[in-house]
C-alpha cells in the first residue's frame, strides 16, 4: 500500500521536453544575426542595431533557461563530449 502523506519522490514523473523547435530557433538566430550585420554595415540607426544585437543575445539565454547547457550546445550544433 502506498503512503500518500510523505513527499513525492518520483518528481518529475517525466523527462523535460523542449516546447519549441531547436531547428526553428537556430534559423531565427541566424536571421537576427544576419540582420544585425546588415544593420551595422548599412548605416542604420544605432537603436535598431542595438535592438537586433540584444535579440541575438536573448535567444541563447532563453534556450538556456528552458533546457540548460545541453540545449544551448544543440542550438549551436556543438557535438557532445565523449
Amino acid at each position: 500500500m502506498r503512503d500518500d502523506t510523505g513527499p513525492d519522490t518520483d518528481w518529475p514523473p517525466y523527462e523535460m521536453v523542449m516546447p519549441i523547435s531547436l531547428s526553428r530557433t537556430r534559423v531565427k538566430l541566424f536571421v537576427f544575426a544576419a540582420l544585425t550585420a546588415v544593420s551595422a554595415f548599412s548605416g542604420a540607426s544605432a537603436w535598431l542595431t542595438l535592438t537586433l544585437m540584444l535579440t541575438c543575445i536573448a535567444i541563447p539565454l532563453a534556450v538556456a533557461t528552458i533546457g540548460g547547457r545541453e540545449f544551448v550546445h544543440s542550438l549551436f550544433l556543438v557535438p557532445p563530449k565523449r
